[in-house]
């Protein structure tokens, strides 16, 4: 078992894996998201393809996590779902629990509205309009 543990932590402490890892975290919160927003809307992925102009296997593939979407197209999905993709940067070691799909103003199941500030960061708070849920 310890050999185990040893070589997780070399896979961690190696800085290449770390951005790897990162990226996936990164890509799995955007397409669960959107899984979600799916759900809620009612759509399955041959709706939401039609929607975009692409085959149903294109959607699959990022959903399923076989393709990384870039930046271009995260916008494009979350326009065509009615929402917008809000990026943040946060310090090392900060883990929100999602990226972020602000749904512009409009209430989709999935969202919340809130006034209570949040603690983003250590000392201070950030104050959300929407979060999602």
């Amino acid at each position: 078992m310890g050999d185990i543990l040893d070589q997780f932590d070399e896979l961690i402490a190696d800085e290449a894996s770390q951005l790897e890892y990162k990226h996936e975290l990164a890509i799995s919160a955007f397409t669960n998201a959107i899984a979600r927003l799916m759900a809620d809307q009612g759509l399955s992925q041959s709706d939401l393809a039609r929607r975009l102009g692409v085959s149903r296997a294109h959607i699959s593939q990022l959903l399923q996590h076989k393709s990384s979407p870039t930046l271009r197209t995260m916008v494009q999905i979350a326009n065509a779902l009615g929402c917008d993709v809000v990026p943040g940067v946060a310090p090392c070691g900060f883990r929100p629990p999602r990226l972020f799909v602000a749904d512009g103003g409009k209430t989709i199941a999935g969202y919340r509205e809130t006034t209570r500030p949040i603690k983003a960061f250590k000392g201070t708070f950030t104050r959300a309009e929407r979060i999602a849920v």
